[in-house]
């Protein structure tokens, strides 16, 4: 089992945390989007799946976000699903 440190992800069903490597390059983004260290919002609770979705995109939440919908937040889920894939990938060393 990994010791990796993990960052919370809050009320997802599927997704209860994700690698905090993964979100700390985007620390920036997170300050502009939250004026809070990642540090700052895992001691609060976490993150939503959207949230951690624009972060790693080094994107601004939008002001006009989607409702909420069990459809939203299923695609959030798998297009957030998607880039921490590709960031275990990178990971991964070249044969």
């Amino acid at each position: 089992m990994s010791q990796e440190p993990m960052f919370p992800i809050l009320n997802d069903p599927v997704i209860r945390a994700i690698p905090w490597a993964a979100l700390t390059p985007h620390e920036k983004q997170a300050e502009r989007n939250h004026s809070q260290s990642l540090s700052q919002l895992a001691s609060r609770g976490g993150l939503s799946i959207c949230e951690a979705y624009y972060i790693l995109k080094d994107q601004g939440y939008p002001t006009l976000a989607p409702k909420q919908t069990p459809a939203v937040k299923y695609a959030y889920r798998i297009a957030l699903m998607r880039l921490l894939h590709g960031f275990e990938k990178a990971k991964e060393p070249t044969p």
